[in-house]
């Protein structure tokens, strides 16, 4: 039945590509990404280390420096600079706490055929994704050229504004062909337990279990682990980074050059991408109890590798299901 299935939405998806014409992007459209500094003339893990230590230095919590996996036969790398800064993280939660899945700002540093680059996930567009609210539009401008100072000073790059991957006229990521997972963000949320919580240390409670579990060694076909924790005990949220080089490596794989023709000979052109990790599970109070929360994986696959197109989605249906279903396993300590 699943082989025919698929088939059925290749097909479909096919002849949506001839029949459907090109849109150009609509005014204020955003893309996913933005690099903010090219090129630069430090090594990838030199320059993530001196990003590390300027944003400590400007008032940000720094949460991780996560080298992402590769393909074997591709000799460059990169890294991802996880980090949050306080105000920002306050505004994005006073409208509510599933903002929490926007608050880690990811930074990554990759090297391509052109050089060493540094790029983030653009706030303008991941925030209107998750928050369904006007008004933050100054606050992530203000994001990224705070975070384009701090790069060109610690790295000597080249300040830029180049954004990149998939273009969106508006926050609400709907359904491909009326068939992959779209809509609204609050429908994406998957709770993949609940449990007693009274009070805000309760929820931390809940969230040491799962760490632990976490940082231990991967066993699972994705090697999902622990990359990072924020407690925010005052909002009753704790933030889990997770991430697992086989899953790294697959979605860059998968993605390619996205849209940008001019690297698809590039030998591994997905590290562009670096910054859509790790993932977020996100424990919050609600009520007297605790949701341990994580996004559907497809529709979090489609917030930042949308550009890979529809066929590779199609031909790739089954990942996400089985990621998400390793990492409710590691949760619910049931993984073997």
């Amino acid at each position: 039945m699943r082989p025919m299935i698929l088939r059925a939405v290749c097909a479909s998806l096919a002849a949506a590509l001839v029949t459907i014409p090109s849109v150009a992007p609509a005014q204020g459209a955003q893309r996913v990404y933005v690099a903010v500094a090219e090129p630069v003339p430090m090594a990838v893990p030199a320059a993530a280390t001196a990003i590390a230590d300027a944003l400590k230095g400007g008032g940000w919590t720094v949460l991780a420096d996560h080298a992402v996996g590769g393909d074997r036969n591709c000799t460059y790398g990169a890294h991802v600079v996880v980090a949050q800064q306080p105000a920002h993280t306050a505004a994005l939660l006073a409208a509510g706490t599933t903002g929490a899945f926007a608050v880690p700002v990811r930074i990554s540093v990759f090297e391509d055929e052109r050089g060493v680059h540094v790029a983030m996930v653009n706030p303008l567009s991941i925030e209107r994704t998750v928050i369904d609210k006007a008004g933050f539009e100054a606050s992530g401008r203000a994001l990224i050229n705070d975070v384009a100072g701090i790069v060109a000073g610690a790295t000597r790059g080249t300040r830029a504004n180049r954004p990149f991957g998939q273009s969106r006229d508006r926050g609400l990521i709907g359904k491909t062909m009326g068939v992959m997972a779209g809509g609204p963000f609050a429908e994406q949320l998957r709770v993949v337990t609940t449990a007693p919580a009274a009070t805000n240390a309760d929820v931390a409670r809940i969230a040491d279990g799962i760490w632990e579990r976490l940082r231990q060694p991967p066993k699972g076909e994705w090697q999902l682990k622990g990359i990072y924790r924020l407690d925010l005990a005052e909002h009753g949220v704790v933030i889990l980074g997770v991430s697992g080089a086989a899953m790294e490596t697959r979605a860059f794989r998968i993605v390619g050059a996205g849209e940008d023709d001019s690297r698809s000979d590039f030998k591994c052109p997905g590290l562009a991408y670096a910054a859509a990790f790790p993932l977020e599970v996100i424990i919050r109070r609600d009520g007297a109890q605790a949701k341990v929360e994580i996004i559907d994986a497809m529709f979090r696959m489609k917030m930042y590798f949308e550009d890979a197109g529809r066929m590779k989605f199609a031909r790739n249906m089954g990942m996400p299901g089985s990621i998400a279903g390793e990492l409710k396993a590691i949760i619910e300590g049931r993984a073997q």
